[in-house]
């Protein structure tokens, strides 16, 4: 079951489009989702309620995506809607022991 997208994440996701140098409209549907206008691409937004571990499903069309954080949201939107972008992979591990 998705449920409305609040105003704080509207507001994240119209200053992240500025910030990215992405031209783009972020409005709400009466239905509480988010709709995401730019470049030609139509994205929804919707918050999924209850025990899921998914938090957010961005629609493409057809195609959904979802996300289990804000971070998740905000790379999955800008890798929709900027085609220059690239992620940047980080991983973490250990290092090995080294002796005194």
């Amino acid at each position: 079951m998705n449920g409305p997208v609040g105003d704080q994440v509207r507001e994240l996701l119209k200053e992240s489009l500025a910030a990215w140098g992405v031209t783009g409209e972020v409005c709400s549907d009466p239905d509480g989702t988010l709709l995401i206008t730019c470049g030609g691409k139509e994205l929804r937004i919707a918050r999924v309620l209850g025990d899921a571990p998914l938090r957010w499903i961005v629609s493409d069309g057809a195609r959904k995506r979802g996300s289990s954080s804000i971070g998740g949201l905000l790379r999955t939107v800008r890798a929709l809607v900027d085609p220059g972008y690239q992620p940047i992979r980080l991983r973490i591990a250990p290092l090995p022991v080294v002796p005194p």
